[in-house]
């Protein structure tokens, strides 16, 4: 592993872990403030549509982080993972497209070998 691709680990890391933390943060402080809302449509319609979205969110991140641990220690299927994270990453601008960027950049350019070969020999 180059260090590209641990830098590229360590940011779908926090990325996901920034995730985790913001969707259940916003569903706790939804459970919070609902019985505010007693009598309206809010609370029915939070159940509805909002838990799904925030369990769907949840297991994406979750499996984001695991992906980022598993790319740090080296197993194979974490970088096809990584692979389609960062494409769907291109489309949260700017610091998604960022990161999925470098991330595109790490895991699918070939590594620099450390000695080269002389370009040209002599006699």
């Amino acid at each position: 592993m180059n260090k590209r691709e641990a830098v590229a680990g360590w940011l779908h890391m926090a990325i996901g872990a920034i995730f985790l933390i913001t969707v259940i943060a916003l569903w706790l402080l939804a459970a919070e403030l609902a019985p505010l809302f007693k009598g309206s449509f809010v609370p029915d319609l939070f159940a509805m549509f909002g838990k799904p979205i925030a369990i769907a969110v949840i297991c994406i991140a979750g499996l984001e982080v695991a992906a980022a641990i598993a790319l740090v220690r080296r197993h194979t299927w974490a970088r096809v993972v990584l692979i389609v994270y960062s494409l769907l990453l291109l489309l949260v601008f700017p610091i998604g497209t960022a990161v999925g960027a470098f991330t595109l950049w790490a895991l699918l350019s070939k590594p620099v070998p450390s000695a080269a070969p002389p370009l040209l020999t002599g006699p």
